[in-house]
């Protein structure tokens, strides 16, 4: 792995975590996808006579496309390769928090639940209140896991911590991920240059919107949706912001939030954001771009093959290029990541026994040899190899998608965002270069993706969609920036928010140390 793929935090503080972990942190982050990769038989113990039974597991997992198919062949191999009977409850990827609170709030767990947000008020409140098991003592020093040593990235068991402890069992990869997708044609075809900066994209998107790029011979081309999780960071919201006892703001309510919403203000009112933007979800985003209906995407880096080649179905001689980050004023808008997306949590409705198969059948599938087997199924039939690479057969572009691996543990890979499994390998090589530029910047993690606070999971859950619809007014022009500023304001005088900030700073400090 890239040496500065191990930078997961920022300045002084991945000192700190650095030296924490620098022990027990032996984890090898390969490029990825690997070879070979057929699947084996698990070791098991010489003095094994019989093989136990399947373990039956129950789970439940985000959808983004076409699920696998419990009678599939991968299916089928994955439950006879683990000795497993895995039944999983898909769900959308576009409601899949919403459905967790319910399943949450019912109290009817299954047994093993994919988590995409660990530090979610509701994720963080089931913690609390028992409704997963603590694997910190069953795991140790990994000494009965050495897979999870080995083969998995190690900051991501601590920054996934609740309260000290893991309830959760890491889903790793490297720290590239995302970037902004941008129609490249169009720039030429405009004689615009790929944009560097905030300021510099915001002019290219006011071109693209008041022009006819497409050829339809109407001005309905879309420049941006609004992406906090990407535009926000170039406007200082990845800084901690010290109140004035050193309790840390939520960057949310911080003035540098209200800078970004001033810059999507601005590009909604030149037309560059379409009226109806709030209501349009990720799934929806992804379709736009795909049909030629709107010039950028921020995306896993690993579509942009598959949106360029959807785009040339429409539109012969789209071509998409990838902007990793754009500079702003107070820091670089981009996304780096934790080095982790969320994790596996096993319910406290099981028994002990039932608890440790399953922990097993996790610990099994992130054996380094079993890396391609669950991204992209079974060689030969759903991918062959080539340079080293796999390649997705007519079966495989079928039935593995953004969902194949979603109910699985699998090990590290510094590109496992990056490489496509459609796109040849000298291609997936130069999105690797391009998106190694990250590497270049001081990127910064996204810090409330981690940082811990009850109260603000308190106060938060009764104000999220309430502050959603007023930075959406203030986007719109429905509200003033300076009427937004003293929302911001008015939620920073709640009892609880003023909490946070104190159990903000603690929380810092636990993982990060003094800063």
């Amino acid at each position: 792995m890239h040496q500065k793929a191990r930078k997961v935090f920022y300045n002084a503080a991945v000192l700190t975590v650095a030296a924490a972990l620098l022990s027990a942190c032996n984890a090898t982050s390969t490029n990825a996808p690997r070879a070979p990769s057929t699947p084996g038989t698990p070791s098991a113990p010489a003095a094994e006579s019989k093989k136990p039974d399947p373990a039956v597991i129950r789970g439940m997992a985000n959808l983004y496309s076409q699920a696998p198919a419990k009678d599939s062949e991968f299916w089928k191999k994955m439950e006879s390769e683990f000795n497993v009977n895995y039944t999983v409850d898909w769900v959308p990827a576009d409601n899949y928090q919403q459905k967790l609170d319910l399943v949450l709030a019912s109290g009817d767990i299954p047994d093993l639940m994919q988590i995409t947000n660990t530090t979610a008020p509701s994720i963080l409140k089931a913690v609390k209140a028992g409704a997963f098991w603590d694997l910190t003592p069953y795991l140790g020093d990994f000494s009965k896991y050495p897979n999870f040593k080995k083969y998995t990235n190690q900051n991501a068991w601590v920054l996934s911590k609740v309260g000290g402890k893991n309830y959760f069992v890491p889903r790793t990869r490297g720290n590239l991920d995302s970037a902004i997708f941008i129609r490249q044609d169009w720039l030429d075809k405009l004689k615009l240059k790929a944009p560097t900066t905030l300021e510099e994209f915001a002019e290219v998107m006011k071109v693209i919107a008041q022009s006819d790029p497409d050829g339809n011979g109407k001005i309905d081309t879309i420049g941006v949706l609004p992406n906090a999780g990407f535009f926000a960071a170039g406007f200082g919201t990845r800084d901690p912001v010290r109140d004035s006892n050193g309790g840390i703001i939520h960057a949310n309510l911080t003035t540098n939030y209200a800078d970004y919403v001033q810059y999507m203000r601005d590009l909604y009112k030149a037309g560059a954001i379409p009226k109806e933007f709030a209501l349009i979800n990720g799934t929806q985003q992804e379709e736009m771009f795909m049909t030629g209906r709107s010039a950028t995407l921020v995306k896993n880096a690993w579509h942009k093959y598959r949106m360029e080649q959807e785009n040339q179905k429409t539109q012969p001689g789209a071509k998409v290029t990838i902007l990793p980050y754009l500079k702003g004023p107070k820091g670089y808008s981009h996304i780096y990541d934790l080095g982790y997306f969320g994790g596996m949590a096993i319910s406290k409705k099981v028994d002990e026994k039932k608890m440790l198969r399953i922990l097993d059948f996790l610990h099994a599938t992130t054996d380094e040899k079993y890396y391609n087997f669950v991204n992209f199924g079974i060689e030969g039939v759903h991918y062959t190899l080539k340079d080293g690479f796999p390649s997705l057969t007519d079966a495989g572009k079928k039935e593995v998608n953004s969902s194949f691996n979603a109910p699985f543990i699998f090990s590290t890979a510094e590109f496992a965002k990056v490489d496509s499994p459609l796109a040849p390998m000298s291609y997936n090589l130069q999105v690797r270069e391009e998106m190694k530029a990250l590497y270049k910047i001081d990127a910064k993690i996204e810090l409330f993706n981690v940082l811990q606070s009850d109260a603000w999971s308190s106060a938060w859950s009764k104000v999220k969609d309430e502050f959603a619809s007023m930075e959406a007014k203030a986007i719109t022009g429905a509200i003033s920036i300076d009427d937004f500023k003293a929302y911001q304001k008015k939620l920073l005088d709640n009892p609880d928010v003023v909490k946070s900030a104190g159990e903000f700073a603690k929380s810092y400090e636990e993982f990060f140390g003094k800063k």
